[in-house]
Parts: C-alpha cells; structure tokens; sequence
C-alpha cells in the first residue's frame, strides 16, 4: 500500500531542467503544456487532425506486429480502437532491457496505463490508449544485457556486435534459467518468475520479440499496445522526413538554436542531454547500424567504406527507406508523427531532451506532446516500515546524503543535541564585533582576524565529528538496523529504481505487486511515491 507522497521537487532528484519545468514559468516556450487535465482537451484538439490514412497505417502494422501472440487480451480492443478518429495514445518507451531490467521500466509502463484510466474518467467521448515504443533499432547491447537483484546479476552475450539490439538472438539463456532456479528457490513466487523468462527468452527469438513477449505477459490485462517501429511501412511512410534530413540538416540547425538558447538561459550552468549531429540518422547494412555522416560532400556510413552521393542517398531513401532509422533526437518525431499521441512519459534525463526538441516540432508542424515526468517508488517491506516509524526517522531523511541521515539517526535517537551550530555563530558574531572594534585601527586586520575565524570555525567542525563519531558509538545497533534499508533504497550507491530489477519483488507478491504499484500511481503528481509490500 502506498504509504507516503513525496513532491519530486521537495528532493534532490530531479536537474534544474526539469524541476523549473514542473514549477515554474521559466521554460513555457520549450514545451506544449503541462501535464494538468484541463490541458488534455486542448492537445486532444490539436490531434483531432490525424489522418485516417496513418491510423490505417498503423492498424495494419500493429495487426500483424501480434500475429503470433495467441492470448491477446484487451490489446486487440485497444489495437481496433485505434481506427476510430476518438482515440488517442499515450507513450512511453525504452531500450530493450533484459527482463526488464531496472524497476522504473515498470513504473513508466503502469504511470502510462494509469494516466490513460484518468484521462478516460474526464473525458468519456473519447478513447485512450497506453503504448510502449520498443527502442529495437538501439545498438548498446552493453547497456541491455543484464538485470540484477540485490544478490545476483543475470546476463546474456551476443554474437552479434553492432547489430541492432531488437535482431540480436541472445545466448547463455538456459543458464539464467538454471541461476533463476537457484538464486529464488524458496521464493513463493519463484516458479512464476522463472516460466516468465522462460516462456519470453530463447535463443531462436530476438531480443524485439522477447521484449513483446514479457511485457505484454505482464500489462496485456490493461490494454497495452506494444510497437516496434521498425517496420519497413512505417518508415516509407517517414520517408519525407529522412529526406528533408540529408537535404536540408534540420535537426541540427533547429536544435542546436534551442540548446543555445537554453545555455544562455542557464548561464552555462545546467547540462546540455543531447547535442545534434550534422546528420542525426543511422544507416542499417547487413543488420549493423552505421552513423550516417556527412564528409566532403558525401553522405559516409561511419565503420564502413561505403559511401554515396547526394543523389544516391535520396535515391537509397525512396526506395529502401527501411534502412535508415532515426537516433536519439529524430525518434520523439517519428514517434509523434506515427501515432495520435497527446503526451509522452519519462524520467528526468528523457524530459531534458523533450525540452531541446519544441522548435523542430514546429518546423515539421508535428504536434509536441504534453511531457509526463513518471512517478518514482521507494519498495519496502513491512518490518522496513515499522523500523523507520520505531527509531523516529521519516522517510524522506532516507532519500537525502548518507552524511546527513547517520546525523538525522543520532540526532532522532539520543538525548542531546549535537550541533555546534549556535557556538559557530558564537564565534562568527564575536569577530565581526571584533572587526568593527579595529577597523578605526588598521583596516588590514580584518583579514588576519577572518583567517583565525576559520581556524576556528575548522575546529569545531572536527570536534562535531568526534562527537558524532563517539554518539554514534551509543546507537550503533540502530545505525546497522536503518543502514541495511538505506542500503536497500541505494544499492551499490545507486537509487533502487534504476538498478534492482522487478523480480526482486515479484518473488514475494506474483503479479499482485504489479496492482500494488499500479494503484499507488498518481498520473497527475510528480512524486516519488513509498509503498509498503
């Protein structure tokens, strides 16, 4: 059960980027609109005027993207739906992590779903479909080949380096499924976790139909659609677009105008997520994804020695346009311009870039879609709770420094107060009195006195730390019993949602902790959200 609420902006996750974006009025020319309801019937009037041809378009592909998925579910419905002018998509999307991979896949999924429930709630004339956008065409297969738990990494290998993660068929399948055996024996649910991967892993299936495969296991009874957009009538259909890239080399003169507005905004202060290429294409030869660059006058395929003319590329762009994919920047317009979408959903590093993209919307007059920051969850189990609850701390002293929540656990559990803060001030009073008193004097002591002000101020920050240290020694068993969930919210330094995968989980609830999770969602706050399981 959800147990407490937490503002994103009342933390130190989010960037300066994305928390002005949610707070305030700073960034309003980089986006649409916020991700307030009364904004829907505004976006879903912009998206009225999508094309009955293009929702064929995808009816079509869609239809046969699931022709061997056999236990369909709601998605049929949902796939059907999309025909009718009155349905509209909300996205997410990510790389094709192995099962999975860390829980914030999960998250972005089900805060998806659930937006979709409460924008249905409101506006009922109309239909609302939650879609996951399958990145088959990445090609970091390092940054996909594995998931972990918090005592186990599970990995796959690959003969196929280079290739497009969404071909690639895996190997070192049937020894997860032997650790899978081992590592969760005793788990009650350990038999679920194990015929999941092994119904949706196996050497003879990419990593794409894997992905459609566990995924849609897991969200079908909520009427998810799943797309791999790397379909050769998709990208015919695109094929303007590709064109007007190698013409023209849009991307880069529209969004490198909005990083240098951004930087001056930002006084050089914040970080640029992406910076564009001359040509923001890959080219796909022989299942191999090769940068497209522009070099002396020739569009070159980067790794290779193949390269071609201005007209040979266009030429190559009409006729086989299935060979070019778009890269990181280019692929929010192809996802807008694919589906009837009215708002994306993401995390920080994924809104940043939303941000660098509004002025080549407008070029291609694509609608920009209203940009969702997911929820973030903190997991815990019962006897976490009621430990944080017995030894006075709150949740959120959990997500700040470990300097400061050792201080916090002391602080909350001895009698006296530790700071020194007061007899700083003390000292720092005491010496501007002092300054005042020379100043008629000679004015050059000031600095003398400063530098012993800070002498003194060093030392009694070091006798804080002996203080802490020799209290610490007083609360040892209370540091160790809130040290080990601290090192489950942060495992290995990292926050758990983007390191433990969702089997951790699954073991012990079975797909009740997908409910769990779902129900604790708010679409509409950005929150990290704690949840009691």
């Amino acid at each position: 059960m959800l147990i407490k609420k937490i503002n994103i902006k009342d933390t130190p996750f989010p960037s300066e980027l994305v928390r002005d974006y949610i707070e305030s009025e700073k960034l309003n020319s980089f986006f649409s609109y916020k991700n307030q309801l009364d904004n829907y019937k505004k976006i879903i009037k912009k998206r009225s005027s999508f094309p009955l041809k293009k929702r064929d378009l995808l009816y079509n592909v869609l239809k046969s993207q699931y022709n061997g998925i056999s236990d369909i579910g709601l998605v049929l419905d949902s796939i059907e739906k999309l025909k009718n002018k009155n349905t509209f998509t909300v996205t997410t999307g990510h790389q094709l992590c192995l099962n999975t991979g860390p829980l914030y896949f999960i998250y972005k999924i089900l805060h998806t779903i659930k937006l979709c429930v409460e924008l249905s709630k409101t506006y009922k004339e109309f239909n609302f479909i939650p879609v996951f956008w399958m990145a088959s065409e990445d090609h970091d297969f390092e940054e996909i080949k594995y998931f972990e738990t918090y005592s186990n990494k599970y990995q796959i290998a690959s003969n196929d380096d280079d290739s497009c993660t969404g071909k690639i068929k895996p190997l070192h399948v049937t020894k997860i499924l032997e650790e899978i055996n081992k590592n969760f024996e005793g788990k009650p649910f350990k038999n679920d976790i194990y015929d999941l991967f092994a119904s949706s892993y196996s050497k003879n299936l990419s990593l794409a139909e894997s992905t459609r495969k566990i995924i849609h296991t897991l969200f079908k009874d909520y009427g998810l659609v799943i797309i791999d957009a790397d379909d050769k009538e998709f990208k015919k259909s695109f094929k303007k677009y590709f064109i007007d890239e190698v013409e023209n080399f849009s991307t880069k003169s529209f969004v490198s105008e909005t990083n240098k507005k951004l930087t001056e905004l930002y006084r050089n202060k914040i970080k640029i997520q992406v910076n564009p290429r001359d040509l923001n294409l890959f080219y796909i030869n022989n299942k191999k994804r090769h940068r497209l660059t522009f070099l002396n006058g020739k569009y070159h395929l980067l790794g290779s020695n193949i390269s071609y003319k201005k007209d040979e590329i266009i030429y190559k762009i009409k006729n086989n346009s299935e060979e070019l994919s778009p890269n990181v920047i280019l692929r929010p317009l192809y996802q807008e311009y694919l589906l009837p979408n009215l708002s994306y959903v993401g995390g920080n590093a994924e809104i940043s870039y939303w941000l660098q993209l509004k002025s080549l919307f407008n070029y291609h007059k694509i609608s920009f879609p209203i940009l969702v920051v997911r929820n973030s969850f903190v997991l815990l189990n019962r006897r976490e709770v009621e430990s944080i609850k017995k030894y006075n701390m709150d949740i959120t002293d959990f997500l700040d420094s470990r300097d400061s929540f050792l201080r916090k656990i002391i602080k909350n559990n001895i009698e006296n107060d530790i700071s020194l803060e007061n007899e700083k001030n003390i000292i720092k009073n005491l010496n501007e009195d002092l300054i005042k008193k020379i100043a008629d004097i000679d004015a050059n002591l000031k600095t003398s006195i400063k530098s012993i002000e800070a002498k003194q101020i060093s030392l009694m920050n070091l006798l804080e730390k002996k203080i802490i240290k020799s209290q610490k020694v007083k609360v040892k068993g209370i540091i160790n019993t809130l040290e080990k969930i601290y090192n489950k919210i942060y495992p290995d330094g990292l926050f758990q949602e983007r390191k433990i995968n969702f089997s951790e989980f699954y073991s012990y609830k079975g797909k009740e902790l997908i409910d769990i999770i779902y129900q604790s969602t708010s679409p509409f706050d950005n929150s990290i959200n704690i949840v009691e399981i």
